[in-house]
C-alpha cells in the first residue's frame, strides 16, 4: 500500500486516475470496481448510493451508479466494460462504508467484462499508477484525510 498526500493507494489495483476509480481483476476472470480513497475524500461523508442493476451492460466510461454526499452528487464512472454481475448491496444500508474502506468492503460493482485486455491498457496500475496518482493530487493541490 502506497500513501500520496494521505491517500492511500494498494499497489495491485488498476487505476482511471482521472476519475478516481479503480479495478481489480479476480481470479475468475470478473472485475472488481471501486472509488479510490482519493475519491471518496473529495465527496467528504457519502449519504447515498444508487447502483446499476443486475445484468446491465455498461461501457467504459459511463455511470456504473451515482452518489451523494453533504456536498457533492455525481456518477460513478466504469473502468471497464461488461455486465453487471454483483452489486454490493451493503451499500444501499450503509453507504458511508466506502469512506471506510473504499478498497474492502466499499466496492461498487463486479463486472463481467467484455474485454478486459482492451481495457486495462487504458488503467494504470502499481508503480506507473501510484505515480500517477502522485502527479495528478501534486498538480491539483489534492489531501485526503484531516
Amino acid at each position: 500500500m502506497s500513501e500520496v498526500n494521505g491517500c492511500r493507494l494498494p499497489d495491485d489495483l488498476y487505476y482511471w486516475v482521472d476519475k478516481h476509480v479503480w479495478a481489480k481483476p479476480l481470479e475468475d476472470g470478473t472485475v472488481l470496481v471501486g472509488m479510490t480513497d482519493v475519491a471518496q475524500s473529495l465527496a467528504g461523508k457519502i449519504v447515498v448510493v444508487s447502483l446499476r442493476s443486475l445484468n446491465k451492460t455498461l461501457v467504459r466510461g459511463k455511470s456504473a451508479g451515482t452518489l451523494e454526499s453533504g456536498k457533492w452528487v455525481g456518477s460513478i464512472p466504469t473502468p471497464v466494460a461488461g455486465t453487471v454481475i454483483a452489486v454490493n448491496e451493503q451499500l444501499k444500508g450503509k453507504p458511508s462504508i466506502i469512506n471506510d474502506d473504499p478498497y474492502g468492503d466499499g466496492w461498487i460493482i463486479r463486472v463481467q467484462p467484455s474485454n478486459w485486455e482492451s481495457d486495462q491498457g487504458e488503467l494504470v496500475t502499481a508503480e506507473v499508477g501510484v505515480q500517477a496518482y502522485r502527479d495528478k493530487l501534486e498538480a491539483d493541490g489534492i489531501h485526503c484525510g484531516g
